[in-house]
């Protein structure tokens, strides 16, 4: 009964992941704490899978309830994870420290928001009568609160304003708010909206929550958005801004709506390239002509000298190519004296090549 597998597991382990019982009381005699190659055990894994009565006859065994695995996961972190709310209340009484940290510095209140099991939600409602720290930040900055906001998961949100920092960033400057807004919670955007987050912080790479809704196409956040004192014109390390991403990703909605704002379509990146040059590289024609009519200027040049039709011929968007003939000089050049036509053949667009050709001829 003692034999393990190359991976370390034995009888006893495969017994308590699939619930048996009877078959864990015949193997009473195999060490309920040997390890596998993980580090996990079999008390581990009937906490892990939620098997209350397995759990209950390995405790009265005296197992060791604190053993963590080679990432520093224990049994009780694992059941909050995994949403088993009897297995997580009877290791809370049997005094099981529940603010061990794991390898990444993640507590069992980060784990329970790990993943949206049956009694997730009252797991989070005990472990804050437990006093658990739920504001305690992973290794990379993350904390329960973006967790729960990330998934969109209202109920928890609910539980955890007032108990939680809301503007808390982690490692990459992202906070709570911009993954809402990413993520288009509108519930929960409206939420932290009421308890007067700060709209405007941006992350490491200069990205606020506004610039997070625009560029992933969330339309009523960014209506939400706008109600509110933001900076439409913020800009990200490179310069770009909402309205740019919004034309390059192709979201025409977020575009009408910004327009309307009186945002200025012609606004440059650092390298010199703007929303009009974005939208025809990724071939979104209606923004185009969208644009056109704005009276965005179609012949703008990047610093590297590639305007909005070379990029267009280069990938093969046909539709722009014939909206900006008659608005474009054809024969302009890049800094490398490449040419929309020669951008055209060499990409192998049969169509433009034999549109440039009647255009020249």
């Amino acid at each position: 009964p003692n034999v393990q597998t190359d991976n370390g597991i034995n009888a006893l382990m495969l017994a308590c992941q699939n619930g048996h019982i009877q078959i864990v009381e015949l193997l009473k005699q195999v060490d309920p704490l040997v390890q596998s190659n993980s580090g996990s055990n079999a008390f581990i894994v009937a906490c892990e899978n939620g098997h209350t009565q397995i759990v209950e006859l390995l405790l009265k065994e005296k197992v060791d309830p604190h053993v963590q695995d080679n990432n520093g996961r224990n049994a009780f972190m694992l059941a909050c994870q995994n949403g088993h709310f009897p297995v997580v209340e009877l290791l809370l009484k049997k005094q099981v420290d529940p603010n061990v940290l794991d390898i990444n510095g993640g507590n069992a209140f980060i784990f329970a928001l790990l993943a949206c099991q049956n009694g997730h939600a009252k797991i989070v409602e005990l472990l804050l009568r437990e006093k658990i720290d739920p504001n305690i930040q992973r290794k990379d900055g993350v904390n329960a609160f973006m967790l729960a906001c990330a998934k969109g998961d209202t109920q928890i949100v609910e539980l955890l304003i007032g108990k939680v920092n809301l503007n808390v960033r982690n490692n990459n400057g992202v906070n709570a708010f911009m993954l809402v807004c990413q993520n288009g919670h509108t519930q929960i955007v409206e939420l932290l909206l009421k308890e007067e987050v700060d709209l405007n912080v941006q992350n490491n790479d200069g990205l606020n929550a506004f610039f997070l809704a625009c560029y992933y196409g969330q339309t009523q956040t960014v209506e939400l958005l706008l109600k509110q004192k933001i900076d439409l014109h913020v800009t990200n390390n490179d310069g770009v801004n909402a309205f740019m991403v919004a034309c390059q990703n192709g979201h025409i909605k977020i575009v009408e709506l910004l327009l309307k704002e009186n945002i200025n379509p012609s606004i440059r990146r650092k390298d010199g390239g703007n929303a009009f040059i974005l939208a025809c590289g990724k071939g979104h024609t209606q923004i185009v002509e969208i644009l056109l009519k704005k009276q965005v200027n179609p012949n703008v040049q990047t610093i590297n000298g590639a305007n909005a039709f070379m990029l267009a011929c280069s990938s093969g968007h046909i539709k722009i190519v014939e909206l900006l003939i008659g608005k474009v000089n054809l024969n302009v050049r890049n800094n490398d004296g490449v040419n929309a036509f020669m951008l055209a053949c060499q990409n192998g667009h049969t169509e433009i090549v034999q549109l440039l050709l009647k255009e020249t001829n």
